[in-house]
């Protein structure tokens, strides 16, 4: 098998980079481009990684020109951990080397210099753990989830997921099919003296409450389905032009994101803004000002395009300047709002505010970010609501559909006539539920899964 390479973190300057090697040629990578480090099992080392220059040098001459005719790349952390004990449970050696480009390119060139080494595919180091049986295919799935998890709640999920919790249910249910199978399998032997038909008697009620009891395992998990998905919520800001709303963007996100200027109409376009909140990310949405009537052909598609983006929001919050008249539309506004923010705290208040009831009204200062805390909290407790500790949900919708296919076996095997008929079903039940965890696994669904990793995991 040949040895693989990457970079493990992404491209470009940073502090520290991280060069992964795994396979058979990682004990020659060491000692070729590692000529000082001693291996020692899962122990962090600091040591020179140098390049290969004596590769065309004889033997002897190499032995005797080895140290000048070696350069050194970069001083770097290294670790080694010997298999089976790592992440592909294959030799693996981890590099930390400084997170220049040109020296992260000049290692892996020289890594891949020696013999049998190659670059990695997508995916290829956590394929060779889930194949070397580190991890079942659940599992692996589940390091994309990691890897994809936005939230607390989805990062937990996923990481539970990782943990075999899901998996060992799965394959609970698919030993309850081997069972039941075993049970059938036993009737076709003596089919013949049956006349071909499912016994009335007591194996016959033993199998069925097998059968359903199985069920409705598989219809539990089927309930616990949650299509995932990669776009954040979004909170979209609204309200007359020059409320404030690009200023309260800038005090929750806390920098200088958007263009704030005493000028009415300065947002033209909806403009989107992450935000991070303590369990989560959440996107803010900034429109242009809402009025009366518009001012030109601009003004209205302006407004306009802020009428749409509203209808696609997750959350609605209107913002109102507290020291000015409120316009004749607010309170019809408000009621389509999930909160009312007026900003300007710090300037007189207007009196129309105290005929209004909202159970989500914040007043704000932005320039002094009061009242900025206090509306981040809100957002996220309405986005991320702490909630009991739940069953481990499921996000793959290749799980999901094999556990229906699963369940349609079951059902049908319920429904057979012949007891042939209900064995050949419960042989395809447990397929379904062995391919969830990669027992069973088809070449072209791991490619899909692990070709949709980043290369270096």
């Amino acid at each position: 098998m040949d040895t693989i390479a990457a970079l493990a973190t992404p491209p470009g300057l940073s502090a520290i980079a991280v060069v992964r090697v795994s396979g058979p040629a990682v004990r020659q990578v060491c000692k070729t481009i590692l000529p000082e480090f001693k291996m020692p099992p899962r122990a962090a080392c600091l040591t020179k990684a140098k390049s290969n220059n004596n590769s065309q040098l004889s033997t002897l001459n190499s032995q005797l020109l080895a140290n000048n005719s070696q350069q050194i790349i970069d001083n770097l952390i290294a670790i080694f951990f010997p298999a089976p004990n790592s992440y592909t449970g294959e030799d693996v050696l981890e590099l930390f080397p400084h997170g220049n480009p040109f020296i992260v390119r000049r290692l892996i060139e020289e890594i891949c210099k020696v013999n049998g080494v190659r670059l990695a595919n997508r995916g290829e180091f956590t394929e060779r753990a889930f194949l070397n049986g580190k991890m079942d295919l659940t599992q692996a799935e589940a390091v994309g989830d990691i890897l994809l998890a936005s939230n607390s709640k989805s990062l937990n999920n996923a990481l539970r997921l990782l943990s075999g919790e899901v998996s060992g249910e799965i394959k609970g249910l698919a030993e309850s099919v081997k069972e039941a199978s075993a049970m059938l399998e036993l009737d076709v032997d003596f089919a013949e003296d049956l006349g071909g038909e499912l016994r009335v008697e007591s194996g016959e009620l033993r199998v069925e409450s097998c059968l359903r009891e199985i069920l409705l395992g598989l219809d539990a998990l089927k309930k616990r389905f949650r299509k995932a998905g990669n776009e954040l919520p979004r909170a979209v800001l609204f309200g007359v032009p020059n409320a404030g709303k690009s200023s309260l963007i800038n005090a929750l996100v806390r920098e200088e994101r958007l263009l704030v200027s005493e000028v009415p109409g300065t947002t033209r376009d909806f403009v989107e803004v992450p935000l991070h909140l303590h369990s989560g990310d959440i996107l803010l949405i900034d429109t242009a000002g809402l009025a009366d009537a518009a001012q030109n052909e601009i003004d209205m598609r302006a407004m306009q395009k802020s009428r749409e983006i509203l209808e696609k929001a997750n959350l609605k919050i209107l913002v109102a300047d507290i020291s000015a008249p409120l316009p004749k539309e607010f309170e019809k506004w408000q009621n389509t709002a999930n909160i009312t923010v007026y900003t300007h705290k710090d300037i007189k208040k207007n009196s129309q505010l105290s005929t209004l009831n909202s159970q989500l009204t914040f007043q704000v200062a932005s320039p002094k970010n009061e009242g900025i805390k206090e509306i981040r909290e809100k957002l996220d407790d309405i986005f991320f609501p702490k909630e009991e500790r739940e069953e481990a949900w499921i996000a793959s919708e290749r799980q999901i559909g094999c556990i229906k296919k699963a369940e349609e076996c079951v059902l049908r095997a319920l429904q057979a006539g012949a007891v042939e008929l209900a064995a050949f079903e419960m042989r395809e039940a447990r397929n379904a539920l062995c391919s969830i965890t990669g027992e069973i696994s088809d070449e072209s669904v791991l490619n899909a899964i692990f070709g949709s990793y980043c290369i270096g995991k």
